[in-house]
């Protein structure tokens, strides 16, 4: 019961935090480019729908998850245009692989964060998801600006996500993180069930 209550409690951070994100967002597209806001809306709307649509502790698939993150960047494309890409690589094998909700998303909006929306040049995040032994395994990386001083983070989004594996699979070893010249790459590895 407790350990239900602490996913739950780090799990709601996680919703305002990319909700407050989205509604800045659009509100500073309403008056420059306001058909980008409208789309904006509309594809926030799918993804919360979504979101909320699933019982707090019971897994989905990861096709599910990885439809979900499409959304989240697809919002973000309208925001950076050009500026964004993304490219998903995921073994068939995996696509029915339970997964917690959520749980990547912190990933994917720290790449646009820390990635995007400090550099100038196109940004890619690029997603490999694959089974390795025991574990299936994700590699989110992008290429960011090394000479760009960006925005040193409070690092809740990491934290909460090496917390709910702990939770999760009592292993605190399953998130790595990497930046080598100008590539940031995390590895997440989530036990096979």
């Amino acid at each position: 019961m407790l350990r239900t209550a602490e996913l739950n409690f780090l799990k709601s951070q996680i919703n305002p935090h990319f909700l407050f994100n989205s509604l800045n967002s659009i509100s500073a597209l309403t008056l420059s480019e306001p058909e980008k806001a409208r789309e904006m809306i509309i594809k926030l709307s799918d993804f919360l729908r979504h979101v909320v649509s699933q019982p707090e502790n019971k897994p989905v698939p990861l096709s599910y998850e990885i439809e979900n993150i499409k959304r989240y960047l697809e919002i973000e494309k309208v925001r950076f245009g050009s500026k964004l890409e993304f490219v998903f690589d995921i073994l068939a094998d995996c696509a029915d692989r339970l997964i917690s909700v959520l749980l990547l998303q912190t990933l994917y909006e720290n790449a646009v964060k820390h990635g995007v929306y400090e550099s100038v040049e196109p940004i890619t995040i690029n997603t490999t998801v694959t089974l390795v032994n025991d574990f299936v395994e994700f590699k989110i990386s992008n290429n960011f600006e090394p000479f760009v001083a960006g925005k040193k983070g409070a690092g809740i989004g990491i934290s909460n996500i090496r917390e709910r594996l702990r939770l999760l699979f009592n292993n605190t070893d399953l998130l790595a993180i990497s930046k080598k010249d100008n590539i940031f790459e995390v590895l997440l590895k989530i036990p096979r069930q």
